[in-house]
Formats: C-alpha cells, structure tokens, sequence
C-alpha cells in the first residue's frame, strides 16, 4: 500500500508533535506515514523530523520522515497538507499587540490591529502555498491552522481551487468551561453539543445536553453556586455571566465576544502586562528556549520519559481529540465524521452572510463537507457579527491587493476600532514595523 504523504508547512513548531502523537496512535487510518517537515528554518524542521522518529508512538508506527524548506518538495504528491506557517513569527504578534495596547486597542492574532496585520502578511504567503498546490497536488486537502483562521480559508476558497479546511481546536473549547463552571470532570460526561458563529464569536445551540439534561436549565438552576466554584474564573465568568444571563445560551469558544463587550478593560489589562512582564517570560523567548532544548534532545538515540521533558510540555493533550487528525481520518476514510471545523456558509449559519467563513459543525467526507443547519446565534448579536464578516472580507481582498490603503480601511471597519484619531497614527506604527522586518510584500 502507498504511503500517504502529509507535509506540514511550518513544520518547525513543536506543538505538531501533539498532533503527529496522536495520527501515530491510529495505526490502522495511518500505517507507516510519510511525514514531510517544511519549514524557513531548516534546523527546526530536521529538529522535528528526528523527534517525531523518537517519540513512543513511532516504536509501534514508524514513519517515515523527512525535512526541508523547499516549499515544492514538500508539496509534491502530498495527500494532506496540514499548515501551521506564522509569518512574522510569535515575535512579530508580541509587536503588533504592543503597539496596539499602547494605542488603547486589545487584539490577538485572530482580532484586533494585530490580526488585521497578521492578515496582511500571511494572505499572499498562503496564496502561494495554494496554488502552489495546485501545481503539485491539486487534489491535496489544505487544513488550515494558520491564524487568523477564517481570513485565510476565505482567501484560498475564493482566490485558489484548493480545497481548505480550516482547524480551530478553540471551539472545543466549551467543554473546559462546563467542567469550570459545573466542577463536573474533564472530559465532562455524556455532554452532547453542537455550536457555531464566527472567528471565535460563537454559542452552543439550545438543545446542549449534559448527562441527559438541558444544559442551560442546569447552568440557571446552578447559578448562585458557579461564581464560587474553584476554576469558574478560568473562563472567566465574571466577564462571560452578564452575556449568558441576557442571551440565554453559553459561548462556545471561551467567550471572544467579551472582546468585544469589555475591549477596553482588555486593552487596559494588556498593556499592564506588556509594561510588567520579563522578556523572559514572553512566549516568543518561551519558544525559542524549546527549541533549543528540542534540538538538544534530537541528538540522542533515545530520549527517556519522552512527554516528561519540559520542552514538550505544551505538546501534547490526552483530554481531547486531535482536530487536525480527526478531520484527516474521516477524509481519508469517508466517514462523514461529525467535527466543529471552519468552511463557508452557504446557509446553514442564519443571518450570517453567504460565503463568510464560519465556525460550524459539519460532517466530513472523502469528497465534501456537509455543514449542519444550525442558528446558535443570539438575535441581538448578528449585528456585529455580520459587522465582523464584512471587516474579515474587506481585509483579505486588500491582503490580496497588498494595497496599504485598502489594509487601512478594513482596519477602520473592524468593530473594536472606535476612534480614528488614535486608530490612524497605531496603523501607521504597525505599517513600518512589518515594512521594517521585512513581512509584508508589495
């Protein structure tokens, strides 16, 4: 039987390991993979090659590995393109939300100053990847785990021929916040949901059950008890509370939309951190220490208590299904598996624009993707998500264009951008620093 080839792109981060972990443990839908590691940075990519042979998994599945930064090596023949790239790196997001704080703005690499520019310099990279693709393997699925998430299925679905899925593992989210808010165990059990929205802004449907009982019956009958339940700050219920008691149902993805709703107590917090925090302790000095260690560790034979070392300590989850492989397993076996994956909506998600790109539940096949009709979204917010589908069109066109105007006036439609005053000398910032390391094209 021929191998299947699945290449990752950005494949010199170590948070694969997690998802090659768990493909490795399903030997019968992967047998002896052929696992292809791109990356910029070749050294981290043959990093990767070497520890994905040295893991206990691979003692029982073997794959075959290889590392290179030749984007078309990598991509010819694959049957599974798995996409991880972050242009500008963690160090180029610390950037932009530095500077964004500094302006009163608060924003991730999926919202926010700092996704609009994350989103103008991965568009025209991802689009290369495409149709890349389509030269070298046009029928490749291209699972997209590059953020912002939504803006870059939407440039590949309606700029590329290339099948994309997009993989965000946050709307898996949800069952953290039930064990946190309900102190029920993780996974929390017999809890059966459904759920969309967009790019994170998105609610379970009213029929979740948990343990045979409407979940939102249980969360109003519990609800004196939750603020005082050890974790219910860890999805941070104080802020998420006001919003489930108006809108009778629970967020999906950790509650984005507090974004929204409390931006400036976020912009606030965030800027506080920036100015406190040790270089040291920020995630980009965090990841390169990784690896580091990780390139140390590739060098041995044998590496013992393998998911003890500490530069693999945020690698692995053994609480929930890998996403990326389970989207993979049901393609590559036409299972029509029902997953929670990010497509474009055709319907299916009421009163959101067609062709917006949505996180929604859906059932994978070989040949398709079948989106189940489902309406989670409360009444009262559909006007800021459609304000947020407009925005992420808006932004991938002019990202497409790398037209520094046109990124402007997506910035200026974004739904936290409030003041021009201060909106317009942050972009100006933001502009030269990406100019200046060299991460925008055009």
């Amino acid at each position: 039987m021929e191998r299947m080839k699945i290449t990752f792109l950005g494949g010199g981060a170590l948070r694969l390991l997690g998802t090659v972990d768990a493909m490795l443990q399903k030997v019968d839908a992967f047998p002896r993979p052929h696992l292809v590691f791109m990356d910029t940075d070749k050294a981290r990519a043959d990093s990767m090659a070497t520890l994905t042979t040295r893991m206990p998994s691979a003692q029982r599945n073997m794959p075959v590995t290889e590392a290179t930064d030749d984007l078309a090596t990598a991509l010819d023949g694959a049957d599974f393109v798995f996409c991880v790239v972050r242009v500008g790196g963690v160090t180029g997001m610390e950037r932009d939300e530095r500077i964004g704080a500094s302006y009163g703005y608060h924003g991730h690499d999926d919202f926010g100053p700092s996704a609009v520019m994350l989103t103008a310099r991965t568009v025209p990279v991802m689009l290369n990847i495409a149709r890349e693709m389509e030269q070298r393997c046009p029928e490749a699925t291209l699972l997209v785990f590059t953020n912002p998430i939504t803006n870059m299925v939407d440039a590949v679905e309606r700029y590329t021929s290339i099948r994309s899925i997009g993989l965000c593992p946050g709307v898996y989210n949800v069952v953290w916040d039930v064990d946190a808010i309900l102190d029920v165990g993780m996974p929390p059990p017999d809890f059966h949901y459904r759920g969309g929205g967009l790019n994170h802004v998105s609610w379970i449907t009213p029929e979740t059950t948990l343990q045979g009982e409407n979940l939102m019956e249980r969360i109003f009958r519990e609800w004196s008890e939750i603020p005082h339940r050890p974790n219910a700050q860890r999805c941070a219920w104080d802020h998420i509370a006001p919003l489930v008691e108006i809108d009778r149902v629970l967020p999906m993805n950790n509650g984005h939309q507090v974004h929204f709703f409390y931006h400036d107590q976020w912009a606030q917090r965030m800027a506080d951190e920036y100015a406190d925090r040790d270089k040291r302790d920020l995630r980009s000095a965090r990841q390169d220490r990784h690896a580091a260690e990780a390139a140390d560790l590739a060098r041995q034979d044998v590496i013992e208590d393998f998911w003890g070392q500490e530069a693999f300590a945020e690698c692995r989850s053994e609480l929930l299904p890998d996403l990326g492989v389970e989207v993979m397993e049901s393609i590559a076996g036409n299972l029509g598996r029902e997953l929670h994956v990010n497509v474009p909506n055709h319907g299916h998600i009421v009163d959101l624009p067609d062709g917006a790109v949505v996180e929604s539940a859906a059932r994978v096949w070989t040949d398709r993707v079948e989106p189940l009709g489902i309406d989670p979204i409360p009444s009262h917010h559909k006007g800021i998500c459609r304000a947020i589908a407009h925005h992420q069109r808006l932004l991938v066109d002019a990202s497409v264009a790398s037209d520094k105007e046109l990124v402007k006036q997506a910035l200026l439609a974004e739904p936290v951008i409030r003041s021009i005053d201060r909106a317009l000398p942050m972009f100006e910032e933001l502009w030269a620093a990406a100019t200046e390391a060299g991460e925008l094209t055009g």
